[in-house]
């Protein structure tokens, strides 16, 4: 038994009780793993190897524990950012449950890091973000040198850059998270649409000789949207795709790689063209950003005005007001 272990079957459980409606992913199970043996080191200096040794859950309080959060060493800073402290928050809530499923929840510990998270880390966060993205404005790299720099990229490498070439291609025309590491290669649309009858888990690049797509059912919202598919219309990128499939295996991972390394990849690419912290994310905001920024600013204008009419943001305006 292991720590992932105790954390599958806490959710398993969950998922008989009808609590969640899906299975957690790997990368789910390893973030939590990972966020509470960070913690349990900063308390103990030990690497826990079952729940059980977690006695701090017992005996400290939320607000102890969140002390103890904010000390552990982030990964661009000092510390860490608010959106990790709220993830490390969470996996805490994960441990109480696996510590004592049935009655966890019920506990004071679980309620005060509740309270924590929706509280005081809540209007944390909306400031950080607001923060970020004015800080973004100042630093997001242009569009039309985002592309160049891939387009030669493509261009000049050779074929043992395939995969690079590829999660390059991805990431500047489509401003999805980190779950293109995860493709799964299936070589036959016929042999998708069978897989389709049952509800699907992972995510799928489908790649035929005429039509190419992605299937995502792996992401942080897809409890709530479902599986989302993408048709692959860029003939550059579908062209490169079909130059993997004739060398992939039918079933498997297409890079093998997780996501954290293929960010790190990314992020290390665009450094050696002089362009510095260009993440998945970042790219995401250049397209997006680019993408509005196409719309007539006579357009966007009255966007803003129609919005402020009902004293409300785009963001509500797109959400809901627009059909």
């Amino acid at each position: 038994m292991t720590l992932e272990d105790e954390i599958k079957n806490m959710y398993a459980k969950r998922l008989e009780r009808k609590e969640i409606k899906r299975e957690v992913s790997s990368s789910t199970l390893y973030q939590h793993e990972n966020n509470l043996k960070k913690i349990h080191q900063a308390i103990t200096g030990n690497t826990p190897q079952l729940f059980g040794q977690m006695g701090w859950l017992e005996e400290k309080t939320g607000e102890e524990i969140f002390e103890i959060i904010k000390t552990i060493p982030g990964r661009k800073e000092s510390k860490l950012g608010i959106a990790a402290q709220r993830q490390y928050l969470t996996s805490v809530l994960v441990a109480i449950r696996v510590f004592d499923f049935y009655k966890g929840q019920d506990t004071q510990l679980f309620k005060d890091i509740s309270d924590l998270l929706h509280i005081p880390l809540k209007k944390e966060m909306d400031t950080y973000r607001d923060k970020l993205k004015e800080e973004t404005k100042e630093t997001l790299p242009e569009y039309n040198d985002v592309m160049k720099i891939v387009k030669n990229y493509i261009e000049t490498a050779d074929h043992t850059h395939l995969d690079m070439k590829i999660l390059l291609r991805i990431y500047t025309i489509y401003p999805i998270r980190l779950e293109a590491a995860d493709l799964i290669y299936i070589q036959d649309h016929n042999e998708y649409r069978k897989m389709k009858k049952k509800e699907l888990t992972n995510n799928y690049a489908v790649i035929g000789k005429k039509k190419v797509l992605f299937s995502f059912s792996d992401y942080k919202t897809s409890v709530k949207y479902g599986t989302v598919e993408i048709v692959v219309k860029d003939k550059l990128l579908k062209n490169l795709l079909q130059m993997k499939g004739r060398i992939a295996t039918n079933g498997e991972s297409m890079f093998n790689i997780s996501r954290n390394t293929m960010s790190k990849n990314i992020t290390t690419f665009f450094e050696k063209q002089g362009l510095k912290n260009i993440s998945p994310t970042t790219l995401a905001k250049v397209i997006e950003t680019n993408a509005y920024n196409s719309i007539p600013e006579e357009e966007r204008s009255k966007m803003k005005t129609l919005a402020e009419f009902r004293r409300h943001s785009l963001d509500t305006q797109s959400k809901f007001y627009i059909h």
